[in-house]
């Protein structure tokens, strides 16, 4: 089997799939950062501006497991 190759990335023009993207990778970005504050007993969190019409903060932090 071969290798897909490089993916291009680019702005999503349309508004209503650049807002589903957002929040699919977002909610993917949370679980990533969940895990690496498991498996690390690291302290993880991080800021996102949605540049979206209602420039929403979104905010995650990992609770603490010990």
């Amino acid at each position: 089997m071969g290798r897909r190759g490089r993916v291009v990335l680019r702005r999503i023009e349309d508004r209503v799939r650049r807002g589903i993207c957002f929040r699919k990778r977002l909610a993917g970005l949370e679980k990533k950062a969940e895990e690496l504050a498991v498996l690390c007993d690291a302290h993880v969190g991080f800021v996102v501006l949605s540049c979206s019409d209602d420039d929403r903060l979104h905010h995650f932090a990992a609770p603490a497991t010990s």
